[in-house]
């Protein structure tokens, strides 16, 4: 406490308790949808709750109407995505594994730049350190690699796609039918 402020005597405190009762007291009475202090357990608190938050037939209705096409939105979305092959996901228009294999092909050539990058700096002098030296940029290092990884991994989607023809094919030989 400050010099200022001296502590309440018995009688101020026991005013001022008297004053706050009286303005509660007077307060008029807010409605409330919390369980009341005077209930034992929190399902007594929900009993009295659910009295208050009544829906009208009719928006019930409307609201499991909602609700059901929003089940048949959500089934016909998880429907679609189990039917695709993660194989056959494209990215950037490529297939994936030749994205996967280009962007891999890309840090290859980044790390193959540096490596003849660090073979110049080390043999300097020497004819494999000039020839080191003179290597193109980091970009044309990196755009060779990602091609290399291009065309390996479009060839790998090829031999894919030709077993899958082929075990239709074959699937189709054993049952004529369907």
């Amino acid at each position: 406490m400050s010099e200022n402020q001296q502590p309440l005597d018995e009688e101020q405190a026991a005013s001022a308790a008297e004053k706050e009762l009286t303005s509660v007291q007077a307060m008029p009475a807010a409605t409330d949808s919390s369980p009341s202090a005077d209930s034992d357990t929190l399902a007594d608190g929900l009993a009295a709750d659910e009295g208050n938050s009544e829906i009208p037939a009719e928006e019930d209705a409307d609201i499991s109407d909602d609700e059901s096409e929003y089940e048949e939105d959500i089934s016909d979305e998880e429907e679609e995505e189990e039917d695709i092959d993660p194989a056959d996901v494209r990215i950037l228009g490529m297939p994936r594994v030749c994205f996967h294999l280009a962007a891999s092909g890309v840090a290859v050539g980044y790390i193959a730049c540096g490596l003849v990058g660090l073979l110049a700096d080390s043999t300097k002098g020497t004819a494999i350190g000039d020839l080191a030296a003179k290597s193109p940029s980091a970009t044309v290092w990196v755009i060779i690699f990602a091609v290399i990884g291009y065309l390996i991994g479009n060839r790998m989607h090829k031999k894919r796609l030709a077993a899958q023809e082929a075990e239709l094919a074959e699937q189709a030989a054993e049952n004529p039918e369907g």
